[in-house]
């Protein structure tokens, strides 16, 4: 677990830059994540009864009728909290009733571990409109929150309407799973994966992020990792190497360092 990424993401849960909570500098990531799950879970353990009972009571609603509940009384924050409640198919058909822009606004507000099932169910063709509005209005932590628990074959599918580089690695900066992004990475043809790492290394917080992709790959990818990147700038690798060294990553790749 990269430390690094889950101070960013308490860090947006609590409306702070990441500077700003250097008092927490000995937490190490486990306990900046148990910290940040605690803080969103905070209000969740407190009215769940609440929040629970809402659900129960628009459970035999026709789907038209909850949906326009969200829309016009609820809100986007109560609606995110009563989806815990909700019966899967059941949120799932008031989601159809749902814009992209609604949508969205509940997911600003909903806990990446507790909505695994709905993200899960939820048709693609619909988180892709998600992502695309989150994406337009610069959400990357939320993207990168729920990419963690998205089922692997729709994070692929969903992958296709992210055409900037730049837009992947802001993503990945804040999801965990490091391991799911390097898989994806693979997956981009040679002209993207050269425009991956000439967007990487144009930023300096996102050499990083690109090292710890190329850490979780095999030693084939990264040998084709070592070899695109010279093509973007032979400097690079060496510039990489300083970085891995530093933050202790090194061993991991020794063979997109040799």
């Amino acid at each position: 677990m990269d430390r690094n990424t889950e101070l960013r993401r308490l860090a947006q849960a609590l409306h702070k830059e990441p500077a700003d909570l250097a008092y927490l500098d000995k937490l190490d990531a486990v306990s900046l994540q148990k910290l940040r799950t605690t803080f969103q879970n905070s209000l969740l353990n407190k009215f769940g009864p609440v929040f629970e009972r809402i659900a129960g009571a628009g459970k035999l609603a026709p789907d038209g009728i909850s949906a326009t509940l969200c829309t016009k009384v609820f809100g986007p924050a109560i609606t995110a909290n009563m989806s815990y409640f909700t019966p899967i198919s059941k949120a799932v058909g008031l989601c159809k009733h749902f814009d992209a822009e609604f949508m969205a606004d509940v997911a600003r507000n909903q806990i990446p571990e507790r909505a695994q099932q709905m993200l899960a169910e939820l048709p693609v063709d619909l988180l892709k409109k998600v992502t695309v509005k989150l994406i337009h209005d610069g959400e990357f932590h939320v993207l990168g929150g729920f990419t963690d628990f998205m089922p692997e074959k729709k994070t692929i599918e969903i992958m296709e309407v992210i055409e900037d580089p730049a837009v992947n690695l802001h993503v990945s900066y804040f999801a965990q799973r490091k391991d799911r992004i390097a898989k994806l990475a693979n997956m981009l043809t040679e002209e993207k994966l050269l425009e991956l790492i000439a967007a990487a290394y144009a930023t300096p917080e996102f050499i990083q992020e690109i090292m710890l992709i190329t850490a979780e790959m095999s030693a084939k990818e990264q040998a084709r990792m070592a070899k695109l990147t010279d093509q973007v700038n032979k400097a690079y690798r060496d510039k990489a190497k300083k970085l891995a060294e530093k933050i202790g990553i090194a061993g991991q790749l020794a063979d997109f360092l040799s």
